[in-house]
């Protein structure tokens, strides 16, 4: 959407809304990483099998990418 074409307030209201819907999934998604900070505060080991997993994707995903360079 173009808004050089509509008059100042109409630029001023899109804006507003492309705000207010930022505001909306930054809320939903604040939501989303408390549910899971809570979540890894209870099971400790669950946190470093998280966190173990995360470094393994990590790790294999490198040297995916050295390997496909190589080819």
């Amino acid at each position: 959407m173009r808004l050089a074409r509509y008059p100042a307030t109409e630029r001023l209201v899109i804006l507003e809304q492309k705000v207010s819907h930022m505001e909306a999934e930054l809320r939903k998604m604040s939501a989303k990483v408390d549910e899971v900070h809570a979540i890894l505060l209870q099971a400790k080991g669950v946190r470093w099998t998280v966190i173990a997993a995360a470094a393994l994707v990590g790790f294999f995903t490198g040297i995916s990418h050295w390997l496909f360079a190589k080819a």
